[in-house]
């Protein structure tokens, strides 16, 4: 049965500004093109340059409609675009992002940012805490649905 919910999100006042992700659990691999975080009622995907750019446009451009993530056991479609779920460790990954996502609480997604990785890394989060309103306007939501 699939589970369908909005998610709320979130852009910066100023292009390229962020709060940190704090602190958290990785293991950091520069050859993966995501690498998963773990936090407080947080959980986050530090993506590498080639992928930054497009899933930002995706996840956090100007849309005309609400813009959409589908999650499915092998693979992740972000409005047209569709990633294949290669690795064991993604998959398992993503099995608890959609735990998390049935969370009762109000979900918000904003970028992040952290000193341990390489300059201009940014990471999609997803939090149970709204971001700081002096740092991000609220935006359209985001259509999650979990297959």
């Amino acid at each position: 049965m699939a589970f369908d919910r909005l998610i709320k999100r979130y852009s910066a006042y100023y292009s390229g500004w962020c709060v940190a992700f704090g602190e958290h659990e990785i293991t950091y691999d520069e050859d993966k093109d995501i690498n998963w975080l773990h936090g407080e009622s947080k959980i986050g995907f530090a993506l590498v340059p080639r992928l930054k750019r497009i899933l930002i446009r995706e996840l956090l451009g100007k849309h005309i409609d609400i813009p959409e993530i589908t999650l499915a056991d092998a693979y992740v479609k972000i409005n047209e675009r569709k990633y294949e779920l290669e690795s064991d460790t993604d998959r398992q990954e993503m099995d608890l992002l959609k735990d998390f996502f049935r969370s009762p609480d109000d979900i918000h997604m904003f970028m992040t940012s952290h000193f341990c990785y390489p300059p201009g890394t940014k990471i999609v989060t997803f939090s149970t805490k709204k971001p700081l309103v002096i740092m991000y306007k609220e935006i359209k939501p985001l259509r999650l649905v979990i297959l």
